[in-house]
């Protein structure tokens, strides 16, 4: 398995330059992906599934969602204190051959349904943020403070 061997399977606006929020995409290679892994999602324990460890570290919040309604609704919720400073946010997926990605917080809210098209799970890290927020398919969030380095 290659990390990054199959940017088609992103959702569709991120591979189209000529899409207002498709141009705001930015697919990381693999060393800039594990650069943004060591600051976030690596300081976590993981378990044999690929999803995080939740007896072994601390967490703040934990929501469910039926639908992807709910989803669109927790992901706005969340990401809004990111959206009104403008900031980034990295999109980690639990399949490593997709390409981690950066988008703006806002495009992240917006098209927060397309982003559940992407199985088994993926993480939302808003860059420099304080905390990593989980999204499993089981319609599991998770919200937690990144442990220190």
């Amino acid at each position: 398995m290659t990390y990054g061997s199959r940017p088609g399977y992103l959702p569709g606006f991120m591979n189209d330059p000529n899409d207002d929020d498709g141009s705001q995409v930015v697919k990381l290679d693999h060393a800039e992906s594990r650069e943004l892994e060591a600051l976030s999602l690596n300081r976590f324990p993981p378990t044999v599934s690929a999803g995080l460890d939740w007896d072994s570290a601390e967490y703040d919040e934990r929501r469910s969602w039926d639908d992807e309604d709910d989803w669109a609704k927790i992901a706005a919720d969340l990401l809004t204190p990111y959206v009104s400073e403008g900031r980034r946010v990295a999109v980690f997926w639990g399949d490593l051959r997709v390409p981690t990605v950066t988008i703006p917080a806002e495009t992240a809210v917006r098209h927060a349904r397309r982003l559940l098209s992407m199985e088994p799970h993926f993480w939302i890290y808003p860059l420099g943020g304080p905390v990593l927020i989980e999204c499993l398919m089981d319609g599991q969030v998770t919200v937690a403070p990144i442990p220190s380095g």
